[in-house]
């Protein structure tokens, strides 16, 4: 998953059920009711599984919980494009574009991996088997070369992205199924998110572990997210923590970060705030030193799936299960509207009366 979203296929109806009651509502439901921010963002007809921004920050590539891609206007949220069919109405918790912006390659709860040309979704070349169970996370390397998988069957695999060829041996260890997978900037360490709570490093080329595993979550991990600089790790838990890592340590950096609900993905910008999204709708952020900034933010109506931000970091966009994509002053954490399409004005004769009329 991208971001490292944890699978929740079990859990696939309640949650579905969960935002068919709360759209209805136009409310959310955290144990208590409590309004739902309204007037940001812009409704999207589908269940968002991931999504991401082109390289220009003019369009959101998405996909969602049927095995679909779409394409929208990010200021306007027109939606350009799609849906797509790509996988067989199977989740998409996997999906990256390349530097080119040409291309989309998705990894889904089919175990598969699909390449497809981003504008009309056609595919590039046959979906390949590339894992034994679903698919919970993609990464690719800075030139978009080497794709990066994870997978519940508890490998992380490295693929060649043209031609589906296998690179080096699976990365294997007794940590059940990997839910999250991510790259340091510089493509040298793997790192991987595990069921049985641990984080985990790796060299990239030579696929050996380096250090121990990182142990700090109280069950399993379900996001990751790496620092532009490669520095600090930030992972987030099904025990509703977020915890942080220096790359060279083996215990984690200060206090756990208290989101207090499951933490379904989780950001690290450059400033070095953190941002964790929950599977209760809430977003929750912190300073590089651990200080929460403001209060929890009711968000979504159901869980938050992905996030992403824009490439000067000024812009935060999450999506979720109440089918909506939301946009984000980042740093206030103000809700922005979507810009009004331009107005088309047609000029028309000028209508002159003279003389007298009857009224």
């Amino acid at each position: 998953m991208n971001a490292g979203r944890g699978s929740p296929l079990p859990r696939l109806g309640r949650i579905r059920t969960e935002a068919a009651g709360t759209e209805a509502l136009g409310m959310t439901r955290f144990g208590t009711e409590a309004s739902r921010i309204d007037g940001s963002g812009f409704d999207i007809r589908t269940d968002v599984s991931v999504i991401a921004l082109t390289s220009d920050d003019a369009e959101i590539v998405g996909t969602d919980c049927y095995g679909r891609m779409f394409r929208w206007e990010r200021l306007t949220g027109l939606q350009l494009a799609g849906p797509f069919a790509l996988h067989a109405k199977r989740t998409i918790w996997g999906m990256v574009l390349t530097p080119d912006d040409l291309e989309v390659v998705t990894g889904g709860a089919d175990g598969t991996l699909g390449r497809w040309e981003r504008t009309t979704g056609t595919a590039f070349a046959d979906r390949f088997a590339a894992h034994a169970a679903p698919v919970l996370g993609l990464a690719r390397t800075r030139d978009g070369h080497e794709l990066v998988t994870a997978s519940r069957d508890g490998t992380v695999r490295r693929w060649e992205r043209t031609t589906w060829s296998p690179l080096g041996e699976p990365l294997r260890g007794p940590f059940g199924a990997v839910r999250a997978v991510a790259l340091t900037p510089d493509d040298d360490l793997i790192v991987t998110a595990g069921q049985d709570g641990t984080v985990r490093r790796w060299n990239r080329t030579a696929g050996t572990p380096l250090g121990e595993p990182l142990r700090g979550h109280d069950g399993p991990v379900q996001s990751l997210a790496i620092g532009p600089e490669g520095r600090e790790f930030a992972s987030g838990g099904l025990d509703g923590t977020v915890r942080r890592w220096d790359r060279g340590a083996d215990r984690p950096a200060g206090a756990p970060l208290m989101a207090g609900a499951p933490v379904r993905c989780v950001l690290l910008t450059g400033d070095g705030e953190i941002t964790a999204a929950c599977s209760n709708g809430t977003l929750h952020r912190w300073d590089r030193t651990g200080q929460r900034i403001g209060a929890a933010l009711p968000a979504h109506a159901t869980a938050i799936w992905s996030m992403t931000t824009t490439r000067d970091g000024s812009e935060l966009l999450t999506g979720g299960w109440d089918r909506r994509i939301l946009r984000w002053e980042r740093i206030t954490g103000v809700p922005l509207r979507p810009a009004r399409t331009p107005t088309r004005i047609e000029t028309v004769p000028r209508l002159e009366i003279q003389g007298t009329t009857p009224f």
